[in-house]
């Protein structure tokens, strides 16, 4: 895992990533690649390289500053612009050729000092122990540490900013469509001010991907859970539930949006409903009530929500973020075993109260 701190425009801080993640971009690129290959049916990189250009083109007109990112990644680098579009929009070529694969749990625990977010990244192996943590300063917008893969757009597993807006998310698995690049809205939104802007932002139409997400508002104590579809997949695009007194878990099939055809998921009974049950299952002397507490829960290998790459060949566990909003607080653990240093800690704001 790399940690950048970075502060300037949006091409700025992208070739500053990418000149740190130089030495992984080319070898990430033909992982990326031959993974696809192998579990989708994309069927040739002249696909992937096409639909990569189509998702460039939307994101052109709907948020510029993005591809500027990917631009000046691509610059730093030293690798054409294509190159790092195809890592950077690998989910949506995957989803358009679907295989179900099982990726990220999110367990929300209230407590005295506000909501409690835990959550396991979990993505393809070729990308164990090269994430990047990025504590950043967009100009215009507020400071921001989150965590993603060198390649692609920044906070996409996991982000605090400094006006106390957390996300965090977990891939559903219906069909892309044609429409907006979902990591170009999450990027958009972990920037937002308050919750009703990161709402938008996510929910903006027409979105590509299913996708649910976690938002917690640090100063208010909101907090939500979001699934995102497009018309052509869900009865409506939306499903907004506030998150109660009570715990709140996710993985990576529907919950709440009211699809046309059955979630490919559950259609396969994938890995998603076992680590569902697991979290639902946890009796209540074992629910996590402190950071620590909820990083040794879901860090520890029991081959559910925590997985290594010996165990499952197409989705290992990256790392964990906990992150409590209302102190303004992220901590990450690297799942690398290897990792010269595991534990991350970050003070946004002293407190919001």
């Amino acid at each position: 895992m790399r940690f950048l701190q970075c502060q300037g425009s949006f091409d700025e801080i992208g070739r500053q990533v990418g000149e740190a993640c130089r030495p992984d971009i080319p070898d990430l690129h033909d992982r990326v690649v031959a993974y696809l290959l192998e579990h989708t049916t994309v069927g040739s990189y002249l696909q992937m390289r096409e639909i990569a250009r189509t998702y460039s083109k939307a994101t052109d007109r709907s948020w510029p500053q993005a591809t500027a990112f990917l631009r000046g990644m691509a610059m730093g680098a030293k690798a054409p612009f294509e190159t790092i579009a195809v890592i950077a929009y690998s989910e949506e070529i995957s989803s358009e050729f679907i295989r179900v694969p099982a990726k990220c749990s999110t367990l929300v625990v209230p407590t005295t000092r506000g909501a409690l977010i835990g959550h396991n990244e979990d993505y393809e192996p070729h990308y164990f122990g090269k994430m990047v943590l990025l504590d950043a300063t967009f100009d215009g917008y507020p400071r921001t540490v989150g965590l993603t893969y060198p390649g692609q757009l920044p906070n996409l597993a996991g982000s605090l900013n400094a006006h106390g807006i957390a996300i965090a998310n977990n891939s559903l698995w219906p069909e892309a469509k044609p429409g907006l690049s979902k990591q170009v809205q999450h990027f958009r939104a972990s920037l937002a001010d308050d919750l009703s802007k990161a709402v938008e932002h996510l929910a903006k139409q027409p979105v590509s991907l299913t996708t649910h997400y976690t938002v917690v508002h640090g100063p208010s104590g909101q907090a939500v859970s979001i699934e995102v579809s497009n018309p052509h997949i869900a009865e409506e695009s939306l499903s907004l539930v506030t998150i109660g007194p009570e715990p709140f878990c996710h993985t990576n099939h529907v919950l709440s949006l009211r699809l046309h055809a059955q979630d490919p998921a559950i259609l396969v009974a994938n890995h998603s409903l076992s680590r569902l049950d697991a979290l639902k299952a946890l009796p209540s002397e074992r629910r996590p009530r402190s950071p620590e507490e909820m990083l040794d829960l879901l860090s520890t290998n029991d081959g559910i929500l925590h997985r290594t790459p010996a165990q499952n060949p197409t989705s290992v566990t990256l790392a964990t973020l906990v992150i409590r909003p209302q102190t303004g607080e992220l901590w990450v653990r690297d799942a690398d075993p290897a990792a010269e240093r595991r534990d991350w800690h970050f003070v946004l704001r002293p407190s919001f109260n």
